[in-house]
């Protein structure tokens, strides 16, 4: 399994109708509202890079996101 985030900018006023249609793409795992250089931080799930880019570019083409950013996860450490 592959998780990777994808940080977003989007163009004011679009990020609730936006949130919306993310909702919706398959192997979104969860979707934040941030402060500061980015919007949105979408966190991604996928079996293999394929389907990670399936999803960028389907985030891509909802209506208001300017630009993506894509980071794959290497590896990931539990505090608990």
């Amino acid at each position: 399994m592959i998780s990777a985030y994808i940080l977003i900018t989007m163009q004011p006023g679009k990020s609730d109708k936006a949130i919306k249609e993310m909702r919706q793409i398959d192997n979104v795992a969860k979707i934040s509202i941030i402060a500061g250089e980015y919007d949105i931080v979408v966190r991604a799930q996928v079996k293999n890079l394929e389907e990670l880019l399936d999803v960028t570019d389907k985030l891509q083409m909802v209506e208001g996101v300017n630009k993506t950013t894509t980071q794959i996860i290497e590896k990931e450490i539990s505090l608990q």
